[in-house]
């Protein structure tokens, strides 16, 4: 649970993985093809792909290269609905609880506001992971 949270609240502190850096040097043998970087601008950017610990050094190599890196504006938007989701989960729940021990107890009415904040956290989870795990390079013809 506790790499979850840090890919939600953190995405550029995530730590790189084999194939974060496949996909990566795919990106750049792409862009290589599709003539978006020279051979040696390529080469130079897989030496620090290879070097590279964490996602946003990740994003700062691959930096123009076209839809190799998630936005910047995605990650601050995957990190601030997830800080509002967990926050309004742990107050709506506190109020709830409270309610119930007075003796207001009325199912989990909390829930409806935490599933539909926890969809949107889920889709801009899944669009900045998706970033990561492409495999849909250009092939060579």
């Amino acid at each position: 649970m506790n790499n979850m949270l840090e890919a939600l609240l953190t995405p550029d502190q995530v730590a790189l993985t084999d194939a974060d850096r496949s996909a990566a040097i795919a990106r750049l043998d792409s862009a290589v093809r599709q003539a978006a970087l020279t051979p040696s601008q390529a080469s130079d950017r897989q030496d620090r792909v290879l070097t590279a610990r964490t996602r946003g050094e990740l994003r700062n190599i691959l930096s123009g290269v076209a839809n190799a890196a998630p936005p910047r504006g995605l990650t601050v938007a995957l990190q601030a609905f997830t800080g509002v989701w967990l926050v309004a989960c742990v107050v709506q729940f506190v109020v709830w609880l409270a309610l119930a021990v007075f003796g207001h107890f009325d199912g989990p009415w909390w829930l409806w506001s935490d599933l539909g904040l926890g969809a949107i956290v889920a889709i801009l989870w899944w669009t900045n992971e998706s970033y990561h795990r492409k495999s849909d390079v250009l092939v060579a013809s």
